[in-house]
């Protein structure tokens, strides 16, 4: 991987000072090209330096890293964020396939989110704008489309389309109205059940989880399964046929 340079932005010093140890000790690749305790100091020094990757606060005491993205419209850079808040803003940044860090932050997390930014081929002004489009949908609770990182790329599905997806150990596979192929994303299942659930979807067996929109009939037979609208066949765990009763 050739040398990137890279930012890092929160408003506690030693949180900066710590980040800034971890990479010298295992992303000798990075150069530190500046720091800033607000979004203020990091705007001043964005405008007259370039740099491949910004480390984000997620959750300031005054402002979020967020008011940083949205006040740099030409902002080229890969984005990690770096939050001790599990809760705050992680939805957007799921649904946008953007990567985070909790603090306080592991060496064999932050190599791997470094390693990925060599390895995305999309257009990080795509991606910047559907982590905003994101966000703002968050906070407004209007969600409507998810982002899907396969080997190849990100591709950007309406959640209302899609069925269903299945777990196979670390990887999730989405099926998608109208697609004959699913969408193999290298995350488990249970990530994607906390950010869909609030979209209809229910965990109806360990393996699988559904979109209640696209449930074409019950099978009472064999211990009882479902036919999705793409007739597929989904088992119901016995543990979770109250759920079934509850629809």
């Amino acid at each position: 991987m050739n040398d990137l340079h890279c930012f890092i932005l929160d408003d506690e010093q030693k949180a900066v000072e710590t980040l800034s140890q971890l990479l010298g000790n295992y992303c000798p690749h990075l150069t530190i090209a500046g720091s800033a305790n607000s979004v203020k100091q990091a705007l001043e020094f964005l405008a007259d330096h370039v740099v491949d990757i910004l480390f984000l606060d997620i959750k300031m005491q005054q402002e979020t890293g967020f008011d940083l993205l949205e006040q740099l419209p030409e902002n080229k850079a890969h984005v990690i964020f770096i939050t001790a808040h599990d809760e705050y803003g992680i939805q957007a940044i799921k649904f946008s396939a953007t990567d985070y860090l909790l603090k306080p932050v592991m060496p064999e997390d932050l190599i791997a989110a470094v390693h990925k930014v060599g390895l995305q081929k999309n257009s990080q002004a795509e991606q910047l704008a559907m982590l905003l489009q994101s966000y703002r949908h968050q906070r407004d609770n209007t969600q409507k489309r998810i982002a899907l990182p396969d080997q190849h790329e990100i591709k950007y599905v309406l959640i209302e389309n899609i069925i269903c997806c299945g777990a196979d150990n670390t990887y999730t596979s989405f099926y998608i109205s109208g697609e004959n192929k699913p969408i193999i994303v290298s995350k488990p299942i249970s990530e994607y059940e906390q950010v869909l659930s609030v979209y209809g979807f229910i965990r109806i067996h360990q393996s699988w989880l559904i979109n209640r929109n696209h449930i074409h009939s019950f099978k009472k037979a064999d211990g009882g399964y479902l036919i999705m609208t793409n007739s597929i066949s989904i088992p119901v765990s016995r543990q979770r046929k109250h759920l079934l009763k509850e629809l």
